[in-house]
């Protein structure tokens, strides 16, 4: 049986999905890359589907996304679906769920950022303020006052989380299926403090932070997927779910997918 991974480009130089693609190939199995992109496709012509059993997709773009959506139809599974992806896609619609499921998270607000500006208490800054369709931190702002709010963001509409000062680090809860996996990493926005030793890399999974990294994978659908937390006093707050990361720090991640891909391989091959 083979698999096709679905992939951006600009994802192929970074530890996934290469890791997963190495991994498969470790455990025999075919796989073909797909760049959606790459390839001029027309609609009702599926031979870039033939020979394919399962898709793994990595990216957001439009293109990927219509292709996921084409391989649905055609009765080839994938991973992530295509609906599990446009959920974590936009921020807005993420934090609504989120907070219709009672999850803990940052105090959200999303509007013009005129209307931020009006409405925001000041004593609720600062605050993060993120593109709706953003990624991989590009065009994250911490915004100190009402003063400093971006009056020319480049979208209709911001969202724009309370900052929380933490000690440098985030928590990232990384998903494979039912296992779930905690990491510290550096913080973009707080720096560790002068001679404080290095804590980074993958830390102790709680049964707390199990059930958490569970219930966002479940309340999105996503088979593989990283949870953005930071660490408070009151326990941690999810930031953002994204689909399919790098899983930077897991010990054996790529195995670990590969093994996990492979499982989901022999699921499909039992159903034909």
């Amino acid at each position: 049986m083979a698999i096709g991974v679905l992939c951006e480009k600009r994802y192929l130089a970074q530890s996934q999905p290469s890791g997963l693609i190495r991994g498969l190939k470790d455990l025999g199995q075919e796989v073909t890359v797909i760049d959606p992109e790459g390839i001029p496709f027309t609609l009702g012509d599926d031979r870039w589907l033939d020979g394919l059993d399962l898709i793994v997709a990595r990216g957001r773009s439009w293109g990927l996304l219509c292709l996921i959506e084409w391989a649905e139809s055609r009765g080839v599974p994938t991973i992530n679906k295509r609906d599990a992806i446009s959920a974590v896609h936009n921020k807005a619609d993420m934090a609504v769920s989120l907070a219709r499921a009672k999850l803990p998270t940052p105090l959200t607000f999303f509007g013009s950022t005129a209307l931020l500006k009006e409405s925001v208490a000041p004593a609720d800054y600062p605050l993060i303020l993120k593109p709706i369709f953003g990624d991989n931190c590009r065009g994250l702002q911490v915004i100190a006052s009402p003063d400093e709010m971006q009056l020319d963001w480049p979208e209709p509409i911001a969202l724009a989380q309370r900052y929380h000062a933490t000690d440098g680090y985030d928590l990232k809860l990384y998903g494979i299926g039912p296992d779930v996996f905690a990491v510290r990493k550096p913080s973009p926005f707080n720096k560790r403090r002068e001679g404080q030793p290095d804590s980074s890399g993958q830390v102790e999974l709680t049964p707390a932070l199990q059930t958490l990294g569970r219930q966002c994978g479940e309340l999105f659908g996503l088979d593989l997927f990283g949870v953005d937390c930071i660490e408070t006093s009151d326990g941690p707050l999810v930031i953002e779910i994204n689909d399919f990361p790098n899983y930077t720090s897991v010990a054996d991640a790529d195995m670990l997918l590969a093994r996990y891909i492979q499982s989901r391989l022999v699921e499909v091959a039992a159903k034909k």
